[in-house]
Order: C-alpha cells, then structure tokens, then sequence
C-alpha cells in the first residue's frame, strides 16, 4: 500500500509539473516534461504488477502495453505542438496510437474477466447511440473534424464502448471500478481535446489544464487498477 501511494503521488506531481511547464514555457520542454510525465503512471503499473508476483497474468502485462502506447501518443501529439508544419502526421498517428492502447485494454480485460457475450452486445448497443450523440453534438459546436472525420468517428465509438463496457464490469465486480472510472475520465478527456484540435483552441491554456489533469487522472486510475487484480 505504502508503495502504490507513493507512486500515486509521483506520478501526480510529474503531471502537474509537466502542465506548468505546457502553459509556462511549451515547445520541447512541455514535450520532454510530458513524456516524463506519461513514463511515471508507466512506473505506478510497472509497480502495481510486481506486487502480483509471482501471481501476474497475462492480461495485466498487457494492461502495462497499453501504458507504453498512452507514452507513444503523448509523445506524438507533443511534436504536432512542437512541429506545427507536420501536424497532420502527428495527430494521425497519436489517434492510431490511443486508438490501438484501448483495443489492447479491451484484450486485456477479456483475459482477466472472461468473455460474456450478453455483457458485450448490451454494451455495443448502448455505444452506438451515445457515440452518435457526442459526434452530433460536435457538430453543433462547431467542431470540424474535416480529413479526420473517419478518425473521429472510430475512436470515438472505441472509447465510448470502452467505457460502458468498464462501468459494466464494475458493476458485477468492484475490482475493475478504477478501471472504469479511468475510461470514463479518458472520454471526458477527450471530448475537451476535441475543441482544441478542431476548433481552433490549441493553444487555449484552460483546455489544456482540464484536458491534462482529465487525462492524467484517467493513466493514473488505469495503472493503480493493477494493484487490485
């Protein structure tokens, strides 16, 4: 317990550390404090998995994968801020990235608690309409999310189910409720980020700040989950 609360901590002062460096200073230091940042809830599951020992099973060394590919997009998606001129590049591959991490969630969920297909198909049904709901209101928004309308719309219906399907498990088992509410601050992550990348608000400082400590908050439930298995 005693290490999992200190890990906590750290991962949590490297978050705030790296978004007053974002908002402060940006370019490759926001980028450099970003990517430590993401390496300490790396560490917080790397942590939460020896304790396992030597009972670790495979789906939580794939729960530590899908960790390392959070590290890969952010560190993407920094250098769309920091290479301004190749942003489209950048984005595309930090939405495959995430997009990718959460599918591994997904496989690493279905090793730990087993494949109910009624569980999964409740869920599909209930993602469809809700993925509807945010896209449409996007729109409303005056979101654009022009080439990258493709992009949107799968990661969306991904990170949306992912939370349903995280809040379902829950409920039959209180072991996946960290699991669940990090999902759930992802999406919620995300859907500030949207604004800025297709809005025309990157550079708003208050998104940036709610969007990072939603994100960070959502990395730092999902590593800490390992710790209950």
């Amino acid at each position: 317990m005693a290490t999992m609360i200190t890990m906590i901590a750290l991962a949590s002062a490297a978050a705030i550390f790296f978004m007053a460096v974002r908002v402060l200073k940006g370019g490759i230091y926001g980028m450099l404090a970003k990517t430590l940042a993401s390496l300490f809830f790396i560490a917080l599951g790397v942590a939460g998995a020896v304790s396992l020992y030597p009972n670790i099973d495979k789906g939580v060394i794939i729960v530590l994968l899908g960790l390392v590919l959070g590290l890969v997009g952010d560190i993407v998606l920094d250098l769309k801020v920091v290479y301004r001129e190749s942003s489209d590049i950048y984005l595309n591959a930090g939405m495959i990235s995430f997009a990718i991490g959460h599918i591994v969630y997904f496989i690493a969920l279905l090793l730990l608690a087993g494949f109910d297909a009624a569980i999964f198909l409740s869920c599909l049904a209930i993602t469809i309409p809700i993925s509807v709901g945010i896209l449409f209101s996007s729109r409303l928004m005056k979101i654009n999310f022009g080439k990258f309308l493709a992009h949107a719309i799968t990661y969306t219906v991904i990170l949306t189910f992912m939370s349903i399907y995280t809040i379902a498990l829950s409920i039959y088992d209180t072991r996946y409720i960290l699991m669940a509410v990090g999902m759930v601050l992802f999406l919620l992550s995300d859907l500030v980020l949207s604004p800025m990348y297709f809005a025309g608000k990157q550079d708003d400082k208050v998104l940036c700040v709610i969007n990072h400590t939603l994100y960070y908050a959502a990395q730092i439930c999902i590593a800490t989950f390992l710790f209950f298995i």
